[in-house]
């Protein structure tokens, strides 16, 4: 598409359900002078515009024809005006197929995935799109963020992504996303992006495009999506204060998605720590901590992710301490291997007795994905003095243990035994790290709910259990020995 040369001026009105953005040439303006009132004046702006948003959506959709593998930016960036338009299309162009990572905000398209005119493919379930993906409307792919690129490329007919107006030099902002979403606008044939006025602008190379990237710009009318997070409650503090014990000064820190990093995050803020960096992603949890003066100065958190609310994008925008960067660097396991002392964060579904964790499916119910969790522990395994640890509540909403004698059919390991170090619960820490079979699963179910243990172990063999008893295995008094304390 021609680069514009003429100065522009982004016009306010707009209609009809995804407004197209019109940069309107000064030169334009004194054809709708007039001597007319003002109302006349704008009723004719408006038909004006109406017509040539219509014109424009008309032929951003004539790009998608039938057949065409689609693909969204993910998480805070998703591109709710787009994939409305995009669930109304299919419903006339047949063979449409949709693919995306974690998708949040607005989610109307899920009507034609419902009804089979669109075909979802996601690599990491939200929360509507679970019971759809265990009934087998929407695939899952199970996929790890740092192989998200790689994946995509020669199979993108499509980009739709949100971006920011272009800025004086040109560039489009990609906002709070910056994973994957410059390699899909690499490897798309056509590229069509939402303008959101409202998206910050963080640092990083990988987190804006040109706008001469992108073929075809329409103005969004949804909001930017956001990710609240959970409440903090009695158990995740525990948790977390546990955790933070690990964690010595000068550490590089990723924390995972979920109530129990993110209270790590607010520990980490009164915690006697110092000269952290944190990696992984940004959340309003960490605000806290960039002012208490834990953080290293200067650049101290990078992230391919700022996954929170109008809070973190707002001490995002144009921050250089804060720095985006795709997951070929954030999730690369030979550069998180370079990252001194990297203790690697992360929340499961379940972890059985010899280490096993869970953090996709349970007993066949798809809840979530791979994401960036084996990346960051195959990475802090690499790091020196790195770390990994399974931090979780000992038992679900419903009151079953979380950690459990085996898993059942439909339950996929995410994470083998050999990758987790130290499993914490609310009860305490299982340093699994040099233990045998046997003494694993005394160590877990150590820290398992008071009123599961003796299930737990009398599901082992009476044998190994005296065997690991005899041997002392108190998970409570186990630390490990990357453990340092500076």
């Amino acid at each position: 598409m021609a680069q514009r040369t003429t100065p522009w001026r982004r016009s306010a009105v707009t209609s009809g359900p995804a407004s197209v953005v019109r940069w309107v040439g000064r030169d334009s303006r004194s054809s709708w002078r007039s001597s007319r009132s003002s109302s006349d004046l704008l009723t004719k702006i408006a038909a004006r515009w109406v017509s040539a948003m219509s014109t424009e959506m008309q032929r951003a959709t004539r790009a998608i024809v039938a057949g065409s593998r689609v693909v969204a930016s993910p998480y805070c960036s998703t591109p709710s005006t787009l994939l409305r338009e995009l669930g109304d299309l299919s419903a006339v162009v047949p063979g449409l197929a949709l693919s995306a990572g974690l998708l949040l905000g607005e989610m109307p398209f899920l009507d034609a995935v419902k009804t089979g005119s669109l075909r979802l493919m996601s690599w990491h379930m939200s929360g509507a799109l679970r019971g759809l993906a265990t009934r087998g409307i929407v695939d899952y792919l199970p996929l790890r963020a740092s192989e998200v690129a790689r994946h995509l490329s020669g199979r993108v007919d499509v980009a739709l992504i949100r971006v920011s107006p272009p800025d004086a030099g040109g560039w489009c902002s990609l906002g709070p996303s910056a994973s994957y979403t410059k390699a899909l606008v690499a490897t798309a044939g056509v590229v069509i992006a939402e303008v959101d006025t409202t998206m910050p602008r963080p640092v990083g190379e990988d987190a804006r495009i040109r706008r001469s990237d992108i073929d075809f710009l329409v103005d969004s009318d949804t909001a930017l999506a956001t990710y609240p997070e959970a409440a903090a409650s009695e158990v995740t503090d525990r948790i977390a204060r546990t955790v933070v014990d690990f964690i010595p000064n000068g550490a590089n820190v990723q924390l995972g998605i979920g109530a129990v990093p993110q209270s790590v995050a607010s520990q980490l803020a009164v915690a006697d720590v110092s000269d952290l960096r944190m990696i992984g992603l940004a959340c309003d949890s960490m605000i806290g901590l960039m002012e208490s003066g834990r953080l290293m100065p200067g650049e101290s958190i990078r992230a391919a992710e700022i996954l929170g609310t109008d809070m973190i994008f707002s001490v995002a925008d144009g921050n250089p301490a804060i720095r985006l960067a795709s997951s070929a660097t954030i999730h690369n396991p030979l550069w998180l291997a370079t990252q001194p002392r990297l203790i690697s964060v992360c929340s499961a579904l379940a972890v059985d007795l010899s280490g096993q964790v869970a953090s996709e499916s349970i007993e066949g119910k798809i809840l979530a994905g791979v994401g960036g969790s084996a990346d960051f522990f195959d990475g802090a395994g690499l790091s020196a003095g790195g770390l990994r640890i399974i931090a979780i509540p000992s038992t679900t909403n419903a009151g079953g243990s979380r950690i459990t004698a085996e898993f059942g059919t439909g339950t996929a390991v995410t994470l083998p035994r050999h990758s987790v170090d130290v499993v914490v619960t609310e009860f305490g820490a299982a340093t699994l790290s040099g233990l045998p079979i046997a003494e694993r699963a005394v160590a877990l179910a150590a820290v398992a709910a008071p009123q599961h243990r003796d299930a737990l172990l009398a599901g082992t063999s009476s044998s190994l259990t005296s065997h690991a008893e005899g041997r002392g295995a108190r998970a409570e008094g186990r630390r490990p020995l990357s453990k340092v304390k500076t």
